[in-house]
This record gives structure tokens, C-alpha cells and sequence, in this order.
């Protein structure tokens, strides 16, 4: 497992712990970083252009998964 990997699922661990994130989902940010930093300081000290690849293509899914989950949302609201 690649050190993105791992980083990637502590996030998403970290991300399971909340039930809901409230009307400012960005209030969190911090406190999750905080609870990755390490893995990232790993990443930095040992990247691969690999790491930063499959970082880019997580964050690319991340926008999609959002943008097909708005749309269904719009959906859901205008019934």
C-alpha cells in the first residue's frame, strides 16, 4: 500500500467518525488535517511522483463524487 494510500484511508476513517458536519463542512478541515498531518509529513519526506499522482486522481474523484451528488440533490429538492 503506497503512503497516499494510507494517507487517503486515514482520511476517509477520520471522515466516518462524523455523523453530520453542519451547515459549514469547512469548519472542519483543520481538525482533520491535524489528524493526517503526520501520514503527509511521511508523504513529503519519502514523495514519488506516484504518491502526488494518485493524490490528484483521489481529489478528481472527490469533485466528481460531489458534483453527481449535487445533481441529485437539485433533483431531489425540486420534487
Amino acid at each position: 500500500m503506497s503512503r497516499t494510500t494510507r494517507l487517503i484511508k486515514r482520511l476517509d476513517k477520520a471522515l466516518a467518525d462524523y455523523k453530520t458536519f453542519g451547515s459549514h463542512p469547512d469548519a472542519f478541515v483543520d481538525e482533520l488535517f491535524a489528524e493526517i498531518d503526520d501520514d503527509v509529513q511521511v508523504l513529503l519526506g519519502k514523495s514519488k511522483p506516484s504518491h502526488w499522482e494518485e493524490m490528484y486522481v483521489e481529489r478528481d474523484r472527490a469533485v466528481i463524487k460531489t458534483l453527481v451528488l449535487n445533481r441529485a440533490m437539485s433533483m431531489g429538492a425540486s420534487n
